[in-house]
Order: C-alpha cells, then structure tokens, then sequence
C-alpha cells in the first residue's frame, strides 16, 4: 500500500468518524428535544386538569354570598346581572368576571362602578377591592348563602 493510499483511508475514517459524531450529536438534541416536549406536555395535561373558575360547586361566582353579620348581600346570576342588598336596600348591577377580576357596573349612578380580585375559598369568596372602591387593598369574606 502506497503512502498516498494510507492517508486517503486515514482521511476516509477521519470523514466517517466526524459524520458518526454529526449523527450521534443529532440524536441526542433529537432526544433532549423529545424529553422537553414531553414534560411541557404533560405538565400543561395536570394544569388542564387541575381546578378551573366554575369547575366545581365551590368554585362559582354564581349564587348568593354574603358578608357574616348578612348586613351586605350580593347575588350574581349566570346571565351577568346581578344585585347588591346593603343593610335591606337592593341595588342592581351589571357584572363581568374576566380571569380574577370582577367589575361591577351599578345601575344607579349614585353608586360608583368598582373591580375586585376574586379568590374562592371553601365557604364562598374574597374579594380584594380594587379600582372604583374606598378600601383599595382590603379583603371581604362573602360565604355561599345559597346557589
């Protein structure tokens, strides 16, 4: 075997052994990739799965809370109207609940429109006041007097 011969084998292997590494590389980000789709996966499939707004009958912002002493009273019905009862006096609202914010629009221009952030807990809601309110920042528990 000639001289000339031997390095173009050497420079063949040197070829195969950079074009096994090229594979072998892929593979692996290949299989990385595959691993990192798969738990997003599977992690988006729990969070689906998990409690949503209205999933359960704890979880609904429809039906009637009130504070404890039952001297303010909401009531929210599922076609977004709604009604504030404030020591006896009834006043009627308009609602949205967008993610956690609730706004309320007060038919009476006397009342000023408000938002809350809305957490559910075991017994009803809190609400943290918002924007519109006198009280930003501070916390009401309205527990589920009826459905």
């Amino acid at each position: 075997m000639t001289e000339a011969e031997i390095l173009r084998r050497r420079k063949l292997r040197r070829a195969a052994i950079k074009k096994q590494k090229r594979r072998r590389t892929l593979f692996l980000t290949a299989c990385g990739l595959a691993a990192v789709l798969l738990i997003v996966g599977i992690v988006l499939l729990c969070r689906g799965c998990g409690h949503t707004e209205g999933s359960t009958h704890n979880e609904s912002i429809y039906g009637s809370f009130a504070i404890s002493d039952r001297s303010c009273v909401y009531t929210f019905r599922e076609d977004g109207s709604g009604e504030l009862r404030l020591s006896g006096a009834p006043y009627r609202f308009r609602f949205a609940l967008s993610g956690r914010t609730l706004s309320i629009d007060f038919e009476a221009e006397a009342l000023t429109d408000c938002e809350y952030e809305v957490a559910y807990t075991d017994t009803g809601l809190e609400l943290t006041a918002g924007k519109g309110t006198a009280t930003q920042g501070e916390k009401f528990t309205l527990n589920r007097t009826e459905k």
